[in-house]
């Protein structure tokens, strides 16, 4: 199996289990609550999937990612330090 598909399974069962998850226990959350989890998970969910296929596209892909994760790593140093 390749990485990209090895990568591509790792995100699926990872939305399908947050899905249940909050099926499970939607008695313990408000549903504003419930709704911006499932928003915030499936945009970082969107970013991954996109970080994964232009990372096995090309070597640019391979920099846009390097450079797209280092960037999003220094926003949330910076956020934590703040």
């Amino acid at each position: 199996m390749s990485t990209h598909k090895l990568f591509n399974i790792i995100g699926l069962v990872s939305i399908v289990s947050v899905i249940i998850y909050f099926v499970a226990y939607a008695h313990e959350y408000s549903k504003d609550e419930i709704i911006s989890g499932l928003i915030f998970y499936f945009v970082a969910t969107a970013i991954y999937f996109l970080f994964v296929y232009l990372y096995h596209k090309s070597n640019l892909g391979q920099k846009i990612v390097l450079y797209g994760l280092s960037t999003i790593s220094l926003i949330l140093i910076f956020f934590l330090l703040r």
